[in-house]
């Protein structure tokens, strides 16, 4: 019995109308996902990141000199490309002047084949740290 308190009737072909259907459905599933993919939809943007740190823990009582360029070009058309640098300068010890010079280039062409894509997302993340060690003051 269905949910009507009707009874099934058993035939050779009910399946028939449930199998077409089925069929139709996913049928037009595969058309439309196959449309999403030729119409692109969604398309990844390009990343440009720069990951750094530069430190310096000693005896110093003179903040440290640093430089730290960083230059990042992207384009408008970019798509699914990415460009990701990191880096380290420390300094451990010492009682003199400390300094810190650093560039980082990143550059993203244009595509000129491309009528998708977006703007290039771009990321910095550069802390500078300066610790101060009385230690390093003392004479033995």
């Amino acid at each position: 019995m269905n949910w009507t308190g009707q009874k099934f009737r058993s035939s050779k072909l009910s399946w028939l109308p449930l199998y077409s259907l089925t069929f139709g459905f996913l049928s037009t599933t595969s058309l439309l996902t196959i449309w999403s993919a030729v119409t692109n939809s969604a398309m990844a943007q390009c990343v440009q990141a720069d990951v750094s740190v530069q430190y310096n823990i000693s005896g110093s009582k003179e903040p440290t000199e640093r430089n730290n360029q960083i230059e990042m070009q992207g384009s408008d058309s970019c798509q699914g490309n990415v460009s990701v640098t990191t880096g380290v300068q420390g300094n451990e010890g010492g009682t003199g002047k400390v300094v810190q010079n650093r560039t980082v280039r990143h550059r993203f062409e244009d595509n000129t084949n491309s009528q998708w894509g977006g703007s290039t997302v771009q990321i910095r993340s550069n802390p500078a740290i300066d610790v101060y060690n009385a230690a390093d003051q003392l004479k033995y």
